[in-house]
């Protein structure tokens, strides 16, 4: 893939199965004098992919997640408990609350966080995934955008047909063969 001098690239890899052609086409458009932006849904599967230092990586499920009712039900399921680990983990409780607060975080809050608020939260908040998604079309007003995996195709195709005419320029868009 090819892109010009100055072209806006959108790379959309939810799906994390196709990282080393994303990495090697997104350094290619910046190489070619471009910019490029690539969607992931969570950073831990790319942890050992090394980006152009010109290429913006952006976590969708950090975009989704702000707004003040997920920030409301961060603060209730992470924060307070964190806090309150904290203030009782002073002198010879530290090391058990420290380890108290790892394993409520790992065994409660978290499970409780993507098994009951997230889906509600998706449920409730009509696709805010889709508004992440198109929050970041709308901000890098890409000229094509590259569906990267499978994974990418549901949530790319749903935000172009809600799109609005007018708000955003309409982008080619390509599915990478790679």
């Amino acid at each position: 893939m090819t892109a010009g001098s100055g072209t806006r690239v959108l790379f959309v890899a939810l799906g994390a199965s196709r990282r080393r052609i994303v990495v090697e086409e997104s350094a290619q458009v910046v190489a070619d004098g471009g910019t490029a932006v690539v969607v992931v849904s969570h950073r831990a599967p790319w942890a050992k992919e090394t980006f152009a230092p010109q290429v913006k990586v952006v976590e969708l499920d950090r975009l989704e997640q702000r707004g003040v009712v997920a920030w409301l039900a961060r603060a209730l399921l992470f924060g307070a408990p964190r806090l309150l680990f904290r203030l009782l983990g002073h002198g010879p409780l530290r090391a058990p609350a420290h380890r108290a607060a790892g394993g409520y975080e790992r065994r409660v809050a978290g499970p409780v966080h993507r098994r009951m608020f997230l889906p509600l939260y998706r449920r409730l908040w009509r696709d805010p995934r889709g508004r992440a998604l198109r929050g970041e079309l709308a901000a890098t007003a890409p000229d094509l955008i590259v569906v990267s995996d499978p994974a990418s195709m549901p949530d790319v195709a749903r935000v172009m047909e809600s799109r609005v005419t007018g708000v955003v320029s309409s982008p080619r868009i390509a599915f990478s063969l790679g």
